[in-house]
C-alpha cells in the first residue's frame, strides 16, 4: 500500500534523525572534553570560580553530576505500533494528551501521599504535593512536573517502554485494524496515557527521581521512533518532570489560555493544586467524594450552580456512594427549568463520567437512559479505567452495574417525593412529564416504576388536580378490571365527550388524557398492575340500563333507523347500532374491539402516515330528541331526502369531532342545506 510505504519512509527518516543526533552529541562531548583537558594543563581556575560553579549546580535542580553514558533501549513491538499511529495521526482533539499527563501526575501524588503515611524514610518527605505546568515558547517546550512517587530505571522501562495493560493492548489491536477515520476517533476516545503526548510533541524528555531513599535522578528520552535512552541525569528532588518539545504545527499548546481551558475542562476536580506558569488554577472540591454527613443543602446548591453555570438552585438532588459490587460516587440534580420546553433542541445527556476525579467522557449517554437526559451530574468510579473507549463503556459490566444502581435510586427518590411532597413533585412533573412519557415505549426493565411516576387529570378530581395510577387503582370497585381513560385537547373538552355520560351515571372514574403523548404512551404501556387500559369509546364497554328503563318498542324503531343509516353510509362505517351507554347525546363514534386508539390514529394522520385505519361503529341514542325525530321521519317516509341529509350530517359531525376533515367540501354545503330547511320552517 502507498500509505504503508510512506509510513516506512518516515520511520526510517526518524531513525536516521535519532542516529545523526546521537552522533553529533558524541562529537560535541568529545570536543568539550579536549578543551577542558587543555585548559586544565595550562591554567588553574581560581577558587572563587569553583565556588560559583558549585552554586550554579545547586540552582539547577533538573541535573546532577556525575553524568553517565546514556543506555539505548528498544520499545516493545506494541509500543512501536502505537507510536507510529500517534506520530502521524491527524486527530483533531489532541488536547487529551494533557488530560492523560495530569491524570498520571495525580496517580503519582496519591501513591507518594500514601507512602508518607506508612514510611518515614522516603526522599524529600516534606516536599509539597503539587503539579506545575510551565511553557517555554522560545524553546517550544511544554513541561508538566509533579512531586509524586517518581520512577526507578526498571519502572521507566516497565511503565513507558512496554504496554502491560490489557486495555491498551486491546486499543492497539483495534486501532491498527481500523480505517483512517475510525482510527482518529479511537485515539481520542482511548487517550492511551503517556503515549498520546507524541500527537503534539516531536521529542519527549522525562526527568524522574524515585521516592526510595538514595535513588538517582534519571533522564528518559525519545523522539517517538523505535528506541529510547535512559541515563543517570535528572531531577535533584523526588517526582517526575515531562518536557514535551512541541511540533511546529501544534504551537497552540504553548499558549497559556489554551492550556488553562484544557485543565478546566478535564481536570478541574483533581485533589492536588495545579500551577500554570506559577499561577494556581482555580479548582473546585469534588463534593461527590465527601460523606453526606459533612455536607449541607447549601453545599449541594453551590456546587450545582458552579457545575451547571446556573443562577437558580436545583429542584432536587441525589448523592450516592457505593463500594460494592462496584465502587463509585455520584451526585445528580434535577434542574428547576427544562430548556427543551422553550423550543430548544433536545439536550445532550446530563451525566459526566469521571475516573478518580478526571473527566473520561462529557455528556455520557451510557450512564442513564435518554429520557433521563435532563438529570445533570457526575459519576466517578475508580474501577473504570481512564482509557476506556465509548464502545467499551456500552458493554462494560461495571458501568452496567452502576447504571442499574443509579436507576433504582432515581426511581425511589422521585416516587418518595411524589408520595410525600405532591406540590414539589408536580413542579417536576410539569417540567419533565414528556421525558417520562417518552421513556415508557423504550423502557422494559423499569417500565412499571416509570408508569408509577405518571400523573393525569381525573373525572373524580377538580380540573387543576392530578392523580396517579396507584391512586386510581386503589379507588377501583372490586368488580372493575380495567382502567378507563378519555382523550381530548383539554379538561373541558373531555368533560363534553358523550362517551362519559354512562360512566358518570355509574360513578366510574375516568382518567383524562390531555397531552398528545398520553394516548401514545398508554398504547405502549397497555397494563398497570394487571389492569388493562381501555378508552371510554371502546366497543366492548357495556354499561347496561335497568330493564324497567328500557322501552322495547322505541328500541325496535331505533334499530330500524340504524339499518337505514348503515345503507346510506355504505363502507364508511362498520356498523350502526343502538347504544347502551348514551344518556343525553344523540350518537357516539366508537372503535371496534382491539382497534388502535383514536388518539394513535389521529397522530398518524398528523404525521401523514398512510394506513388502513379501522372502520368505526356509530351508536345512536333512542332517547335523544334528534334521534326520535329521525325515527319519526323514517317511519313516515323512509325514502325522504331530508332524512338522508340528516343521516349523513350525523356521521360527519362525529368525524369532525375526531379531528378528521377529509370530506369538508361536501360537509359544508350539507350544513348550509340543513340551515336553509330549518329557516324555511321557521
Amino acid at each position: 500500500m502507498p500509505e504503508e510505504k510512506k509510513t516506512e519512509e518516515k520511520e526510517k527518516q526518524k531513525a536516521k534523525k535519532e542516529e545523526t543526533k546521537t552522533t553529533k552529541e558524541k562529537e560535541t562531548k568529545a570536543k568539550a572534553q579536549k578543551k577542558t583537558t587543555k585548559a586544565k594543563s595550562t591554567k588553574k581556575e581560581p577558587p572563587k570560580a569553583e565556588e560559583k560553579k558549585e552554586k550554579a549546580a545547586e540552582k539547577a535542580p533538573e541535573e546532577e553530576t556525575p553524568k553517565t553514558k546514556a543506555e539505548n533501549y528498544e520499545f516493545q513491538s506494541e509500543v512501536k505500533q502505537l507510536l507510529n499511529i500517534l506520530v502521524y495521526s491527524l486527530y483533531k482533539h489532541k488536547e487529551v494528551f494533557l488530560r492523560e499527563l495530569v491524570s498520571n501526575a495525580v496517580d503519582a501524588l496519591n501513591k507518594v501521599k500514601f507512602e508518607t503515611l506508612i514510611n518515614s524514610d522516603i526522599e524529600d518527605r516534606d516536599l509539597d504535593f503539587r503539579i506545575d505546568i510551565t511553557l517555554d515558547k522560545d524553546k517550544k517546550k511544554l513541561i508538566v512536573e509533579d512531586t509524586g512517587i517518581g520512577m526507578t530505571k526498571q519502572e521507566l522501562i516497565d511503565n513507558i517502554g512496554t504496554i502491560a495493560r490489557s486495555g491498551t493492548l486491546d486499543f492497539v489491536k483495534r486501532v491498527t485494524e481500523a480505517d483512517a477515520k475510525d482510527r482518529m476517533d479511537l485515539i481520542g476516545q482511548f487517550g492511551v496515557g503517556f503515549y498520546s503526548s507524541f500527537m503534539a510533541a516531536e521529542e519527549i524528555h522525562v526527568h524522574t527521581k524515585s521516592y526510595v531513599k538514595g535513588s538517582k535522578g534519571l533522564l528518559w528520552k525519545s523522539i517517538g521512533g523505535n528506541n529510547y535512552t535512559i541515563e543517570d541525569k535528572g531531577k535533584k528532588h523526588r517526582g517526575t518532570r515531562i518536557e514535551l518539545h512541541i511540533m511546529d504545527d501544534e504551537k497552540e499548546f504553548l499558549e497559556k489560555s489554551r492550556i488553562k481551558d484544557i485543565i478546566n475542562k478535564h481536570s478541574k476536580f483533581v485533589p492536588f493544586p495545579i500551577f500554570l506558569e506559577s499561577e494556581k488554577i482555580e479548582s473546585v472540591e469534588a463534593i461527590w467524594t465527601q460523606p453526606k454527613s459533612s455536607l449541607k443543602e447549601k453545599d449541594y446548591n453551590e456546587f450545582y450552580k458552579f457545575f451547571q453555570n446556573a443562577n437558580e438552585d436545583p429542584a432536587t438532588y441525589l448523592h450516592l456512594s457505593s463500594d460494592a459490587p462496584v465502587q463509585f460516587n455520584s451526585i445528580m440534580y434535577v434542574p428547576k427549568t427544562n430548556t427543551e420546553i422553550y423550543g430548544w433542541i433536545k439536550s445532550d445527556p446530563g451525566i459526566d463520567l469521571y475516573s478518580r476525579k478526571v473527566l473520561i467522557q462529557k455528556a455520557c449517554s451510557d450512564i442513564l437512559p435518554e429520557y433521563f437526559r435532563f438529570i445533570k451530574g457526575v459519576v466517578d468510579s475508580e474501577d473504570i479505567p481512564l482509557n476506556i473507549s465509548r464502545e467499551t463503556i456500552q458493554s462494560d459490566l461495571k458501568v452496567n452495574k452502576i447504571r442499574k444502581h443509579l436507576l433504582k435510586k432515581i426511581f425511589e427518590q422521585l416516587k418518595d417525593i411524589k408520595d410525600k411532597d405532591k406540590d414539589k413533585y408536580e413542579k417536576i412533573w410539569k417540567n419533565y412529564q414528556r421525558n417520562f412519557k417518552e421513556g415508557v415505549p423504550n423502557e422494559y426493565e423499569y417500565r412499571e416504576q416509570l408508569a408509577a411516576l405518571l400523573l393525569f387529570y381525573s373525572s373524580k378530581n377538580p380540573k387543576d388536580k392530578y392523580t396517579d395510577l396507584d391512586e386510581y387503582v386503589s379507588r377501583m370497585p372490586e368488580d372493575q378490571f380495567e382502567i378507563y381513560y378519555a382523550l381530548g385537547i383539554d379538561y373541558d373538552s373531555i368533560e363534553k365527550n358523550p362517551a362519559l355520560e354512562a360512566f358518570k351515571k355509574k360513578d366510574l372514574e375516568v382518567l383524562y388524557f390531555t397531552d398528545p403523548m398520553d394516548g401514545w404512551t398508554i398504547d405502549h404501556l397497555q397494563t398497570y398492575k394487571g389492569k388493562m387500559f381501555r378508552p371510554v369509546e371502546a366497543a366492548d364497554i357495556k354499561l347496561e340500563e335497568d330493564e324497567k328503563e328500557k322501552d322495547k318498542k322505541n328500541i325496535k324503531d331505533a334499530e330500524n333507523l340504524a339499518s337505514y343509516l348503515k345503507v346510506i353510509y355504505g363502507d364508511k362505517i362498520e356498523e350502526v347500532r343502538v347504544s347502551q351507554r348514551l344518556v343525553d347525546s344523540p350518537c357516539i363514534m366508537v372503535n371496534s374491539k382491539n382497534a388502535p386508539s383514536i388518539q394513535l390514529e389521529r397522530m398518524m394522520r398528523l404525521q401523514n402516515q398512510k394506513a388502513d385505519f379501522s372502520k368505526k361503529i356509530l351508536e345512536i341514542n333512542p332517547k335523544n330528541k334528534l334521534i326520535k325525530s329521525m325515527v319519526r321521519i323514517h317511519k313516515a317516509k323512509p325514502d325522504s331526502e331530508e332524512l338522508k341529509t340528516l343521516g349523513l350530517q350525523l356521521l360527519d359531525n362525529m368525524i369532525l369531532r375526531e379531528g378528521v376533515t377529509e370530506d369538508i367540501e361536501n360537509i359544508v354545503p350539507r350544513i348550509h342545506e340543513i340551515m336553509y330547511q330549518a329557516a324555511q320552517k321557521a
